[in-house]
C-alpha cells in the first residue's frame, strides 16, 4: 500500500514536470541534431546520472564485500590459533 502511494505521488510529480518543462530545446551530440522536449533531456540526464552512481556503488559494495570476506577469514584464521594455543 506504501509503495502503490508513493508511485501515485511520483507520477504525478512527473506528468507536471513534464508539462511544465514542455518547450522544445535543440541538443546536438556530435554530428547529429534534434529538437526534444526539455523535460525528456532533463530525466534522460538524471537517468544517466542515477546509471553512473548505481554503477559505482555497486563496485564498492562488491570491495567491501571482499574485505569484509577477508577480515571474516583472518578472524577464523586467528581463532583457530588462539585455540592451538590454550590446550
Amino acid at each position: 500500500m506504501k509503495s502503490l502511494i508513493i508511485a501515485i505521488i511520483l507520477a504525478i510529480f512527473f506528468t507536471w514536470f513534464a508539462l511544465s518543462n514542455a518547450a522544445l530545446a535543440k541538443v546536438s551530440i556530435l554530428i547529429w541534431s534534434i529538437d526534444v522536449s526539455l523535460s525528456l533531456v532533463i530525466l534522460i540526464s538524471i537517468l544517466i546520472g542515477v546509471i553512473f552512481t548505481g554503477i559505482l556503488s555497486a563496485a564498492e559494495q562488491a570491495r567491501m564485500l571482499g574485505k569484509i570476506r577477508e577480515l571474516e577469514n583472518k578472524l577464523k584464521h586467528d581463532e583457530e590459533l588462539l585455540k592451538g594455543e590454550k590446550k
